[in-house]
Order: structure tokens, then sequence, then C-alpha cells
């Protein structure tokens, strides 16, 4: 997109809510524009086998196009089903050697943030070393022993956020799914018990060392977005259509924080026609962009038409123009 600003520095002050160009634009791959983004040697989530943690993936299906995204695989096996075994079960080494080579060859830190990546930073891991029931029973009936669970995570996460701040990582990514889609899954009183501290404590290391903090997390966070700007959460993705008042949220903390998202995948971009999906990202941009804050994106990627994928690309890139005309 045209502009006086590099794609970097465009970004960057979308981000923080300085002037920026246009709204940079996620595409379906999960890239964006100014950005580089990393993430350790079998860290992610797998199409199947078992990764690091000793948690077994299946089902996954590879991307076959940019607008064919990736399918991520589901859990089949929970290695740390009864918290009794937490003293004994092997963690896995953030200081592992070899797991961080390469990530930076080839990039050209002049035109690009970099990213590095953390998947399932606090509560995604802890259930998907317990399995979603047995985690969600262990946070009301054994608090004690779940806040051990968790902090034994988060240790590891600081290590892997240390060494990406090593190789002056611009930006922490940590993707932790809070919410279904009309409650988060545990409750604020209970996620404020249990994860915020947690959250906190990885934020904190990643702000002392300069980067932004960069937080997905799916379905319902209205009653938390607060409490994420409190720890320190400098962009909020996705910010879910049909889960959150996104009005709401851009009048509130708007100011404080950079919102991507915006666009619809459950019906909109995957069920719509090219003509909605254009209605729908300007309606976005209209909503989200006025001030900067806002990086448009998907609620999720996953497959949608081509012609709608089309549509939103173009769409983003006509209306996403400072000043705005929507």
């Amino acid at each position: 997109m045209g502009g006086n600003l590099s794609e970097k520095e465009n970004l960057l002050r979308a981000i923080t809510r300085n002037d920026p160009d246009h709204v940079p634009v996620r595409r379906l791959d999960g890239s964006i524009p100014g950005m580089v983004r990393v993430i350790y040697r079998d860290s992610r989530a797998l199409l199947s086998g078992t990764d690091r943690w000793g948690v077994t993936w299946a089902g996954g299906v590879a991307a076959s196009s940019e607008w064919d995204a990736e399918i991520q695989g589901y859990p089949v096996n929970h290695p740390l089903k009864d918290l009794t075994e937490l003293e004994t079960y092997p963690f896995p080494d953030p200081d592992e050697p070899g797991i961080m080579d390469g990530l930076l060859d080839g990039v050209d830190r002049a035109q690009a943030l970099v990213t590095g990546e953390i998947c399932f930073p606090v509560q995604d891991r802890a259930h998907l070393l317990m399995g979603l029931d047995n985690f969600c029973m262990a946070a009301v009936d054994q608090p004690d022993r779940v806040h051990d669970l968790l902090r034994r995570i988060a240790d590891y996460q600081i290590g892997i956020v240390r060494r990406y701040l090593g190789m002056k990582a611009d930006t922490i990514g940590g993707l932790d799914d809070y919410g279904g889609q009309r409650a988060l899954l545990l409750g604020p009183r209970l996620w404020r018990r249990l994860i915020k501290p947690e959250l906190a404590r990885i934020i904190q290391v990643a702000k002392a060392g300069g980067a932004f903090f960069w937080l997905h997390s799916c379905g319902r966070v209205m009653e938390i977005i607060p409490d994420l700007i409190e720890i320190g959460v400098d962009i909020l993705d996705p910010v879910q259509v049909h889960a959150n008042d996104q009005a709401e949220a851009k009048r509130l903390y708007g100011d404080k924080i950079c919102f991507m998202g915006g666009i619809d995948t459950q019906h909109l971009l995957s069920l719509g026609t090219p003509e909605e999906v254009t209605t729908g990202v300007r309606d976005c941009i209209r909503l989200l962009a006025p001030g900067g804050g806002h990086i448009l994106a998907p609620d999720t990627l996953i497959p949608v038409p081509p012609a709608n994928y089309r549509a939103y690309l173009a769409a983003g890139e006509r209306y996403g123009k400072y000043p705005l005309e929507v």
C-alpha cells in the first residue's frame, strides 16, 4: 500500500497510535507487512505428532494456498491428567541448544519488526497438558496445584522470551485463548486469580527488554481487556466479532491498545459474498481505525473462498488509507 512511510514504520505507528499512513492488513497466511514472525523449533501446534511438551496432535491439514489456510491439528493425548505427577513431569528446557538457530537468517531488520512467538503461554498450555475438563475442574478444586503448574509453565516461557530478547526481538507474540463464544472459559474471578499473575510475569520480562507484547485470544474477552492493558498488552487480537462488542471496546480502550482483527470469519469471510466482504471491511475500518491503533485482520485463519479473500485485501487497501474516507 502506498504512502511516505516504510511498511515497518507504518506498522510501528499503527501499534503506537501515532499517525500511520494506512491500516496494516494481515493476510490469511498470518503475514503482516513490515513484520517478520519467527517461532523456535518444535514449539508450535502440530498437524500430527507429539510436541516438545508431550502432547499428541492429529487431524491437521496443511495449507494448500494463501486463502486455503492451514487447519491446526487437535490434541488427542494429554500427558499430565493427574497433578500429583507434576513434580516428576519432564518439562522442556527453554535453554535447549539449537532451537533458535537460523531464525533470523535473511531477515532485513531495517525493513521489518521481528516478532518472536510463544505458543500457548499459560492457560492453553495447561489444558493441553491436562485436558480442558480436567484443567477447569482442578482450577476450582485444586487451585494451589494449578498455580504450581501455571508458574512452571510461565517460568519456561520467560526463558524463551529472554532468548528472543537476546536476538533483539521487537515484539513477543503469544496465543492463549481465554474466551468461549459468550464468556471466559474460567470466568473473570478465576482468570484473575490464576492466569493473570503468570501472564503478567511473562509480559513484564518482554517489556523490560523493550519489546511490545501481542496477545491472540479468541472468544469473549471484554471483561478482562482492562486487565490486559494493565499488565502491558500492546496488541490484542482478534476481539472476535460475534463474541465481543467491538464498538464498546474501541470507545473504552482504543486510546490505550492496538486492536488487530475486526473481520468475521465465522460468517462473513467464509460464507458471505465478495460484496458483503467489501462492505464489512469498510465498516470495520470506520469503527476501529480512527486514531490509528488498528491492524485489519480476520478473526482467525481458516480456509475461505478465493473471491472473498481477494475482496478483503482489495477493500483493506481501498478504505484503509489515512485520512480515512469511510
